[in-house]
């Protein structure tokens, strides 16, 4: 077993000294190891810079993994794939599973982009387009905007 319950470095002081802000999100994820498994797993939380899993097998401190994140977008229609590459930083048993905290390293910038989108999206700040508040925002913003007749960059107006 590779975890050991010292593996998680331990905190001294009570502030978070992370360099980002965490979402706490149960998310569906696959992961991937140099190995070759496929590991099925839930998220417990997610940053621009790490993730922190649980899952039914242990994994080795500084393993290398890709990360599937999958996010259910309604009822019955899920999000492609986020691949993220990450390195294993500490591992704990809990209960009957693992708990991993996980480093991102090496995304590229699509894959940053894609991220920060994904993060946006958990915490409310953007929607998917078509849904219902997207839709009335719009209608909102449609409504309340002023048309000043003055404005000649159209060609058809004199």
């Amino acid at each position: 077993m590779h975890c050991r319950k010292n593996d998680r470095p331990r905190r001294f002081m009570t502030e978070d000294l992370r360099r980002h802000p965490r979402f706490a999100v149960d998310v569906q994820a696959n992961v991937r190891t140099n190995d070759g498994r496929k590991l099925p797993a839930r998220t417990r939380d997610l940053s621009r810079s790490g993730i922190c899993l649980i899952t039914t097998h242990a994994l080795a401190q500084r393993e290398e993994l890709l990360i599937d994140l999958i996010l259910l977008i309604g009822p019955s229609s899920s999000s492609e794939p986020l691949p993220l590459r990450a390195r294993v930083v500490w591992c704990t048993p809990i209960s009957q599973a693992f708990q991993v905290g996980a480093m991102f390293e090496n995304l590229s910038r699509k894959e940053q982009s894609f991220l920060e989108m994904f993060l946006r999206y958990l915490d409310g700040s953007i929607l998917p387009a078509g849904t219902e508040m997207d839709t009335l925002e719009a209608a909102e913003n449609a409504e309340t905007r002023e048309v000043n007749p003055e404005i000649k960059d159209d060609p058809f107006r004199r």
